[in-house]
Order: C-alpha cells, then structure tokens, then sequence
C-alpha cells in the first residue's frame, strides 16, 4: 500500500516537472517568435510566470496563484483595450499567456508537494529510528530513553523486593573549555575514557548510561545512600589518578566531575522518573 502510494506520488512530481518545462518552452517560444512591437510584452509575461512559478517552489501556494490571476487578468484587461480602442487584433499566442501562468503554479505545486511529502515520510522514518536507539553510538552505553525505561523496571522491583535504589549522575566540569582546548576526536576520546572508568569501578549490578552528548552519565545502583557515597569516592579516585586521561593529548590534562546521587522514595517521586532525574541533577550544585 506504501509503495503504491510512493509510486502515485513520483508520478505527479513526474507529471508536474513535465507540465512546468513546457510552459516555460512555451513562454521561450512565444518571446522568441512575437514581433519587436510585442517583445516587450511577452518579456514582461514571461518575467512574471517566472515570479509565479518562484512563488509556488517556495511553497507559497495561494500567494502563486494570486500573483498568477493578476498577471492574466491585467494583460487581458490590456489586450482588450487595445481591441475595442485601436481595433489592435489580439495574436493567437496571446491566448497561451492566459492559461501558461496558471499552469505553471499548478505545475510547480505538483513538483513541490510531491518533494515536500517526500520529506515528511523521511522525518517520520528518521523520527521512529531515532525512538528504536537505546544506545549511544561514542560511548556504546545505553542512553537516556534507556534510563527512564530501566528505572520505571527496577524501582518497580525494588519496591517489591523492599531493595534500596540510588540513581547517581555524574558531569564534566569545565566542559565548555574543554572543547575549546581540544579537538574534536580528543574530547570525544575524553568522553569514551570517562565512560570507561566509570563502568570498571561501579559494581557489575550497577548499570552506566550515557544521557547527552556533553559525556554525562547516569548510573542506577542497587544500594542507599551510604552505598551511593562509597562508590562516589571510588570514582572520583579512579578519576583523579594521573594515569586515568594518559595518552588522549601530548600535554597531560586535568579531568574533573561534579556528582550526585539520590535514593529513590516512591512517596516523593511517585514514580515520576523525569522528576527524580531533575532531582540528583539539583544537587550536583551543592558538588563544588
């Protein structure tokens, strides 16, 4: 069914693109062959199916169509004129500038809604891709929709299990300089050594995240508050260590997070995931 409706909609792109280079053969044509008295005119028509069609291409539609009906109804209104005034008989290419600007809006508007539908299904494809991605491509960590699904799981478990679960998020500090001292390849290669030390030191239970593209993560423990601070330690020790960002640079640079972690309480969160991630990310803050 899709295809067939691809295929309908390529044909009238088809269609349209055919219909709109005859009519501007056809304006070529008539300004070519029209005698020097009636060059001018047939320029000035030709200029405007020209404004007509730039109208519809750039999706203006009803201001095409607008700009196309003024067009026809002035240059009838002045051949007619010169009619009944002068006796001036009205060439029969004439009649062609009547229906080519008209025409060519509607031309145009097959060729460019048949492009713009195009583009709606590719968003709409590139949109459901995105929502199937549960991994972050530079780290290889799963990501933040991750997160949010893991936790809705795990603290509807621990719940039921009477378990402690203690989210923590770590950041870099001094991000922003960072990425102005390094270069591309190096920061992403901070953000991959980062993700790995985090992932060696926590528990094998304890599950890492990778939730936006600055290197922060996200790390859901199956412990409290006093075991959340134990592996906060080891962290920034492991972090810390010299050795930890060797060989990223040929200068040594000095690597530093700010972490917080906070024990999930479904009377306080009501299992609101976003609210509790808002929640540890406030009191990085205090993190100095």
């Amino acid at each position: 069914m899709m295809t067939s409706k691809n295929s309908f909609g390529y044909l009238l792109q088809d269609f349209g693109l055919v219909i709109l280079l005859f009519c501007l053969f056809a304006g070529s044509m008539i300004v070519s062959y029209s005698e020097k008295s009636m060059m001018f005119e047939a320029v000035i028509m030709l200029l405007g199916t020209f404004f007509v069609i730039l109208f519809s291409g750039f999706k203006l539609f009803s201001l095409s169509l607008i700009l196309a009906g003024i067009e026809v109804t002035f240059y009838t209104a002045y051949r007619l004129y010169l009619f009944l005034s002068y006796d001036v008989e009205i060439p029969l290419y004439s009649y062609l500038w009547i229906i080519i600007p008209i025409i060519s809006a509607a031309a145009m508007y097959l060729f460019v809604s048949g492009t713009h539908r195009l583009e709606l299904e590719n968003d709409i494809l590139r949109n459901q891709v995105e929502e199937l991605v549960v991994l972050d491509p530079l780290t290889k960590l799963y990501n933040l929709r991750s997160l949010y699904n893991d936790l809705n799981v795990l603290t509807a478990y621990a719940e039921r299990n009477q378990m402690s679960l203690s989210l923590m998020i770590i950041v870099l500090k001094y991000e922003a300089e960072l990425k102005s001292i390094l270069s591309r390849q190096n920061y992403e290669l901070v953000i991959q050594r980062l993700a790995e030390l985090v992932v060696d030191t926590v528990r094998v239970e304890d599950k890492t995240y990778s939730i936006d593209k600055k290197g922060s993560l996200a790390v859901i423990l199956t412990c409290g508050k006093e075991g959340s601070e134990i592996a906060m330690r080891r962290i920034r020790s492991r972090i810390s260590n010299r050795e930890a960002f060797h060989g990223i640079t040929d200068a040594s640079i000095k690597i530093e997070v700010k972490m917080a972690s906070l024990e999930y309480n479904k009377e306080v969160y009501e299992n609101n995931m976003i609210l509790f991630k808002q929640r540890v990310e406030n009191e990085l803050q205090y993190d100095v």
